[in-house]
């Protein structure tokens, strides 16, 4: 074999590991309780996120006293600087309102297509909701157990329907004798980075065409006009 084909073999190989490594799934799992709990997992490793730990307070240094100068050693003040105009300040302004609205449509619809493709990219392991509603008064009770109803079920349906759920358990109780209401919220979810960086590099490349390029185009800076009074004063002086 030559150098060359010695050099593709590897770098053959290079890509597949990556594409291996970046097939792999990366595991979260969430509870909420009395406490919130986030963790990450990745082959072997183990991150805990939330709760974080406490941390020592640092004593805070003492602070050395400078010498003061005299009044002849300190250096004289300078003058402020001009800042020059921001360009893309003079864009935004070149836009108008009517630029303005188009370029946050754009901006949104991009970003709702990426949240959708993110969101059905992850695979939902088991998830696990229970509550119990309790106010003390049987009236605000039912009120407030109508309402959790109303909010938890269609989320439940929202993610069953849109994405891959492998166990999940939904659960809303009314107790008229509790006098406060509890709540736990469980789920462990699994998601490939390969397509959540596929998913991104899309929304950067649509965020590219959709709104900056057409911000650049739609905002030329305004060419300065000529002005004849100065024209006719410069040769006047010639």
């Amino acid at each position: 074999m030559s150098g060359f084909q010695i050099f593709l073999c590897v770098l053959a190989a290079i890509i597949l590991l990556i594409l291996l490594i970046l097939s792999i799934p990366v595991h979260v799992s969430f509870s909420y309780q009395d406490k919130i709990y986030l963790s990450v997992r990745y082959l072997f490793l183990s991150f805990q996120i939330l709760p974080l730990g406490e941390k020592k307070e640092k004593k805070p240094k003492k602070e050395k006293k400078k010498k003061e100068k005299p009044k002849d050693e300190q250096p004289a003040e300078e003058a402020p600087k001009e800042k020059k105009p921001n360009a893309l300040l003079q864009m935004a302004k070149a836009n108008g309102y009517d630029g303005m609205m188009e370029v946050l449509s754009n901006l949104a619809a991009v970003q709702s297509r990426y949240f959708s493709k993110l969101l059905k990219s992850v695979v939902f392991d088991e998830f696990d909701i229970y509550v119990v509603v309790g106010k003390g008064d049987a009236a605000a009770t039912a009120i407030e157990y109508g309402k959790a109803c109303q909010n938890i079920y269609p989320l439940a349906g929202f993610l069953c329907a849109n994405n891959v759920v492998h166990k999940y358990d939904v659960s809303v109780e009314c107790d008229f004798l509790a006098n406060k209401s509890q709540g736990e919220f469980f789920f462990d979810c699994h998601a490939i980075i390969r397509k959540i960086l596929n998913a991104t590099i899309a929304m950067g490349v649509r965020m590219v065409f959709r709104v900056l390029l057409k911000f650049l185009k739609n905002g030329k800076l305004p060419k300065t006009q000529p002005n004849p009074q100065a024209e006719q004063a410069e040769t006047s002086v010639k």
